[in-house]
């Protein structure tokens, strides 16, 4: 329980080995921390790839009606990083338009829903053609694979 809420803990490694997130199921909501961004997810400093993907698979089982609250604000510079891999999707680009009056006007673009994390987040869209082909990922590449050549693409963003 957190205070009069009762809280689930999420296993969650793969940017350190003891992340964790907390999500409440009664408010429909979850914070993620440094596992998933608006957009992005956290730099894998002492986990793996396979560790983030768990991670993140875990998350995207949650509702899409999620409220996720993550640890910092960097949506802004996330979505431009995210319509370079994916220039074609529609609801990123919408998405894209929304973060930039947000920020222009210093509103935050936390929360987001994990509806719109699965419709616009290069790194839970590991399957999307266009990302695999913008970062040359092998067509026989899994998700694990997918989402360390994205993670490496954004390291050096």
């Amino acid at each position: 329980m957190f205070g009069n809420e009762k809280m689930l803990v999420l296993d969650t490694p793969g940017h350190t080995r003891g992340h964790v997130c907390f999500y409440f199921s009664n408010l429909k909501a979850i914070f993620t921390g440094d596992t998933l961004f608006s957009l992005s997810c956290g730099k894998l400093f002492e986990g793996t790839a396979q560790q983030m993907w768990t991670s993140l698979s875990k998350i995207m089982a949650l509702p899409d009606e999620t409220l996720v609250y993550c640890g910092h604000e960097y949506t802004l510079s996330n979505a431009e990083f995210s319509l370079s891999l994916e220039p074609s999707n529609a609801a990123l680009q919408s998405y894209y338009i929304e973060v930039k009056e947000l920020r222009q006007s210093g509103r935050p673009t936390i929360p987001t829903t994990l509806g719109r994390e699965k419709a616009c987040n290069p790194f839970l869209r590991v399957l999307s053609d266009e990302i695999r082909s913008t970062v040359g990922i092998p067509p026989g590449a899994d998700e694990v694979q997918a989402l360390a050549a994205v993670r490496a693409r954004k390291d050096k963003w």
